[in-house]
């Protein structure tokens, strides 16, 4: 049993020992070192170098199409039917709504009823004025008759029943005929001029009902419709536009600013804004006045050539980026390496070891290039800020 213990308490001594090995290594690896030294960011260095800058502007618009119509009734009314929706392809003359016209077809059947009583009146008159005609130019031919007979009768030496008789019969031509050239004249002025006035009446009353029905001017997309039934009118109010959708632009409006940077005919590129895909070459169609042609507040963008059916809705986001000016062959910097200082522009260049501040006169700016002018040399080595 001692033996025992001796051996416990001698297991023991060499944990210990062990321990304070272990305990002797931590410290000694745990014994503080000198404090490192900061690390100083190395600037970054640049090259001048020779080459292209490209200043061009990024423009946002939306398609439009090139040719439109915009639309809408002529007379004042209330809506009656609506037959089709804006988004829908239309063709031109394809009717699109109607007014309503009861009160119009009311009239119309009194103007009508009107007319039939007038052209009734003109035409027993003119029936009349046909038979007493006819009966003049008989009584005229008999009364001729008669008198050629006296006056062969009384060849020669005639008495004077018989010269009685001849001036009566000539005085009875000459009743005829008077009464033949009344009847030349025709009826009476007014009733034709009745049948006339209720005629107009007819056509005023059938063109205004004709113009209750709203047809579309040309064919293309119904791009604006929005009647409802028993909505109220006005006449000359567009209500519609219609759109000949397989030509298309982009639209935008621009400040002044903008507007003096820009030219008509200008190249461009086309995209969609929010998600840019296939690039279509375009150029600046219209610029509002007085910096362009266009009538409208609009700068118009033309594609070079039209994009594939239903690729672009009208409506849809647009980006458009211009060559505002290119310049060849020109020394350049980024523009990352320019300094400024109370108004200067200036460099650091790096000569044999030495750093010296250069002063720079700068040029055309684009694509993160800056052209230098003056006070730079090709391959020279900047040091950035």
């Amino acid at each position: 049993m001692r033996v025992f213990y001796i051996l416990l308490a001698m297991a023991f001594l060499l944990c210990g020992c062990a321990s304070q090995a272990s305990f002797g290594d931590a410290i000694t690896q745990g014994e503080p070192t000198a404090v490192p030294t900061p690390v100083v960011p190395s600037k970054p260095v640049y090259q001048v170098e020779r080459g292209t800058i490209r200043y061009e502007r990024r423009f946002f618009g939306r398609i439009a199409p090139i040719v439109t119509e915009s639309f809408g009734w002529t007379i004042d009314g209330r809506v009656l039917d609506v037959f089709v929706d804006a988004g829908v392809d239309v063709t031109a003359g394809q009717p699109l709504a109607r007014l309503n016209t009861s009160a119009l077809e009311e009239a119309l059947l009194a103007a009508e009823e009107e007319l039939a009583i007038a052209s009734s009146i003109l035409e027993a008159a003119e029936s009349r004025v046909h038979y007493n005609s006819q009966r003049a130019n008989l009584q005229l031919a008999m009364a001729q008759l008669r008198l050629d007979h006296a006056e062969s009768s009384a060849a020669g030496s005639p008495s004077s029943d018989e010269k009685l008789n001849i001036s009566l019969l000539e005085l009875e031509r000459k009743l005829a005929k008077v009464a033949l050239d009344e009847l030349t004249d025709g009826v009476d002025p007014q009733l034709r001029f009745d049948v006339q006035r209720a005629q107009k009446r007819v056509d005023a009353i059938s063109e205004t009902i004709a113009q209750a029905e709203l047809l579309a001017p040309m064919s293309g997309r119904l791009v604006s419709f929005s009647p409802d039934p028993g909505e109220p009118i006005l006449a000359y109010d567009d209500i519609a536009v219609v759109a000949d959708i397989s030509m298309l632009e982009v639209t935008d409006e621009m400040d002044a600013d903008d507007l003096q940077e820009l030219s008509e005919g200008m190249p461009l590129t086309i995209q969609r804004a929010a998600i840019p895909g296939t690039a279509h070459a375009g150029s600046i169609a219209a610029l509002p006045s007085p910096y362009g042609t266009a009538t409208d507040e609009y700068v118009h963008v033309a594609f070079d050539e039209q994009p594939a059916p239903d690729e672009f809705k009208v409506g849809d986001r647009m980006s458009f980026t211009v060559l505002i000016e290119e310049r060849e062959d020109v020394l350049w910097l980024p523009v990352s390496a320019i300094r400024q200082f109370s108004g200067r522009n200036f460099i650091v260049v790096q000569n044999e070891g030495l750093q010296q501040r250069v002063d720079v006169r700068l040029g055309l700016e684009g694509d993160g290039r800056v052209q230098i002018l003056e006070g730079a040399e090709e391959m020279q080595t900047v040091i950035g800020p």
